[in-house]
């Protein structure tokens, strides 16, 4: 027996959420499927007391990003800038930091007010909870009745469709669900070649009482060489109820799988003394989110991937099977892949596919 929707969403991360919300105001009849135990995706927030904390996606730039910037107001979110005032630091040995008091890299950069999960929980209020499938694993589509296989709380379910919007990264769709008939090989091949945004990075948020970075007029914006960390920036909330420093990870995901989490901690707070001197020691919490380890972001082809941002190309196909078939999400996005605003982007261009 199959449960039959109009359109079936896969993915509940920025892109099906938006889709989900936007389809519904049509009166569509629309569910989402998601394999995790949450919504999100790749945005996720660390909860320290009353304050939130990017793990994932932090930064928005309203003024390159009309769709995100059209969201946020849409969605009573408040956004707010990136701390960048004071001194950067660059790290090119133990021995040698540099410091430089020109324009911050992140001058332009804003932050989502209570982190930018607060995207995700304000949709959640547009979307019905009960169209909202999670712990729900799709293993094969049919393009024959656009039938869905799908593995939910461990037990086999069915479902159809006139219309379906995978709103996943290309490799994880590659690696985890099976068509029939079987997607042509340049098709394939098309999907190994786009990396996965966020699948290379480990982030660790360090948090503090005090802004000791602040008060010694640096802006808590540093590059290394040396690391472990190689970007390290002020994470602190808008609210300023606690403060933080947020950090990127520069060993690759095979050396960080030669070095437990402890050890990696402990390098990297005495990486923090090094710059910052012993009030770094003070830390309060300390979050971290190894995005190569996460089953739902991360292929084996990702662990090879560059961890600069990629080059998305735009000439991605995005519909099949008669376009009842459609892709969404941030890696497919022309003009804007691997940041939130190309996750809305490429909404945007299902809903239109799908009309």
């Amino acid at each position: 027996m199959s449960e039959h929707h109009s359109v079936i969403i896969v993915g509940a991360g920025l892109s099906g959420l938006y889709c989900a919300w936007q389809l519904q105001q049509q009166l569509q009849d629309v569910i989402l499927l998601e394999a995790r135990d949450r919504t999100g995706g790749r945005i996720l927030s660390a909860d320290y007391k009353n304050s939130h904390y990017d793990m994932g996606p932090a930064w928005v730039w309203p003024q390159l990003q009309p769709r995100l910037s059209r969201l946020t107001s849409q969605l009573d979110l408040q956004i707010f800038k990136q701390y960048s005032s004071g001194t950067m630091l660059y790290e090119k040995s133990p021995d040698e930091i540099e410091r430089y008091d020109g324009q911050s890299s992140h001058s332009q950069s804003y932050r989502v007010k209570g982190g930018s999960y607060q995207l995700i929980k304000a949709l959640l209020t547009k979307v019905s909870q009960s169209r909202i499938h999670l712990n729900t694993q799709v293993k094969e589509i049919h393009k024959d009745n656009l039938e869905i296989h799908a593995i939910r709380d461990g037990k086999a379910v069915h479902y159809t469709a006139d219309k379906i919007i995978l709103a996943l990264p290309p490799r994880l769709i590659l690696e985890n669900i099976i068509f029939n008939p079987t997607m042509p090989e340049d098709i394939t091949n098309a999907w190994k070649n786009i990396p996965t945004w966020m699948s290379g990075h480990c982030k660790i948020v360090f948090i503090y009482d005090k802004p000791f970075w602040r008060d010694n007029n640096l802006s808590g914006e540093v590059f290394s060489h040396y690391g472990p960390l190689s970007e390290i920036y002020d994470a602190s909330p808008e609210s300023e109820e606690y403060y933080a420093l947020t950090s990127f990870v520069g060993l690759n995901s095979h050396q960080r799988k030669q070095i437990d989490e402890k050890n990696l901690i402990d390098l990297s707070l005495a990486q923090l003394q090094r710059l910052f001197g012993d009030e770094s020691k003070n830390v309060s919490d300390i979050q971290i989110k190894d995005w190569s380890l996460d089953e739902y972001t991360t292929t084996e082809l990702d662990l090879t991937s560059p961890m600069q941002h990629p080059d998305y190309p735009e000439d991605i196909p995005k519909h099949f099977w008669d376009k009842k078939l459609i892709l969404a999400g941030t890696e497919v996005a022309r003009e804007h892949g691997g940041y939130l605003e190309g996750a809305i982007e490429s909404a945007d261009e299902a809903i239109t596919v799908y009309e």
